[in-house]
């Protein structure tokens, strides 16, 4: 005879916890238990069985009206509806019902409170023991082994009812992953454009183009790249051309209209005779500066939503504007700021800080969907050249 898998009379081996991975989408809970107790093979309609299994416990309450309240619902038809919805988590009321339905006690691991919490101790027919590891937003098996290298079939799913010995393995897994995420959250992410002929790494396309101009590569270089996440660990340098958003030095704003330094602001300034109520305005007109006069007034007296669209939809851009567009920013930025003190106090009123411009354009702005910001940032640059001009000398 044998428990646990294990045959009589032979020396039990020191068990090490290990941890499984199932699925990281809303079905985590029914993955877990379900590999547990039915074994690594799982079909993909295994998650909605088993949600079935939960409405089907509520359904069949003998008293649907307690059943509810415990539930938390209105009635146990709304939480059967609820829980057979596949992006509905689950939780302490599903443990339950597995525990029930698979017959096992669920000690689960909690990585918030460092405490295990036992479900289906009190279940008549119970006769084993599965760990789950709970992060606060996920669920995985914990298993036992011989060794940390052991194969999925040679481990094992199951403890005996009541054992305690995994406890203190599977609470290092949770503590190890408290220490793992807190690392994770300190790190700062970058996307950044990597060369495929020199592995230089530049923050953006336009970024990427100029230096394929200006490095010479190899005669078989075919102007291939690839983006990249850049991961920064605490206390590592920043690569060039990004910035940490949450740095003291670090003044940032996005157009919202709200902030006098962002391009919406409502500033009105006037600029070769026609008169603009934002820097956005004149930042869209400025691309038909000389060429378009009549949509250069148009845009002036639309909607900023209209001006918008009035330039996106034109195509007698001037032919120097990539060459010019600097040029003419710092033009707009200095009439605005000689006709609005609002904008010339709130601009000398950022100091030495670093001002950088929150937008999608990659060439006026930057953008942080790692963390750390990167991008040209020309409109943040051009500020500040025009603070350091307007302070008394």
């Amino acid at each position: 005879s044998s428990v646990m898998g294990l045959p009589c009379g032979r020396p039990r081996p020191m068990a090490v916890a290990l941890r499984r991975s199932v699925p990281n989408d809303h079905s985590c809970l029914f993955w877990a238990v379900a590999y547990l107790t039915e074994g690594s093979d799982l079909g993909r309609a295994k998650a909605k069985e088993l949600r079935e299994v939960c409405a089907q416990d509520a359904l069949q309450d003998p008293d649907p009206t307690t059943r509810a309240l415990l539930l938390g619902f209105n009635s146990v038809d709304e939480y059967a509806q609820w829980i057979r919805n596949e992006f509905h988590w689950g939780g302490e009321n599903e443990i339950l019902c597995l525990a029930k339905h698979y017959c096992v006690e669920v000690a689960v691991v909690c990585c918030e409170s460092m405490q295990v919490l036992t479900y289906g101790s009190d279940l008549p027919l119970c006769s084993a023991r599965i760990y789950l590891l709970y992060t606060g937003q996920h669920y995985d098996p914990i298993v036992s082994a011989s060794s940390v290298d052991v194969a999925v079939d040679q481990e094992q799913k199951r403890q005996k009812k009541g054992d305690t010995g995994l406890e203190s393995g599977a609470l290092k897994i949770a503590k190890q992953h408290v220490e793992e995420a807190a690392k994770k959250a300190k790190q700062r992410r970058a996307k950044k454009i990597k060369c495929g002929g020199c592995g230089a790494l530049l923050s953006d396309a336009e970024a990427f183009a100029s230096h394929c101009g200006e490095v010479e590569h190899d005669d078989d270089f075919a102007y291939d790249c690839e983006e990249v996440e850049v991961v920064i660990e605490e206390g590592d340098e920043l690569p060039d051309g990004t910035i940490d958003l949450n740095a003291d030095h670090i003044y940032s704003f996005s157009n919202t209209g709200k902030d006098p330094l962002c391009q919406a602001f409502p500033a009105t300034f006037t600029v070769g005779g026609v008169s603009f109520p934002t820097m956005e305005h004149y930042w869209q007109a400025s691309q038909f500066l000389g060429v378009n006069d009549d949509l250069v007034r148009k845009i002036a007296s639309a909607s900023l939503d209209d001006a918008l669209i009035l330039a996106g939809g034109s195509a007698d851009a001037r032919s120097d504007w990539r060459d010019k567009r600097h040029e003419l920013l710092q033009q707009g930025l200095e009439a605005k700021a000689a006709q609005s003190s609002t904008f010339k106090d709130a601009l000398l009123g950022t100091g030495d800080k670093t001002l950088v411009y929150l937008d999608a354009d990659p060439w006026a702005g930057m953008m942080a969907p790692g963390g750390l910001a990167t991008g040209q940032n020309y409109v943040g640059k051009a500020l500040m050249d025009l603070r350091t001009k307007l302070r008394p000398s």
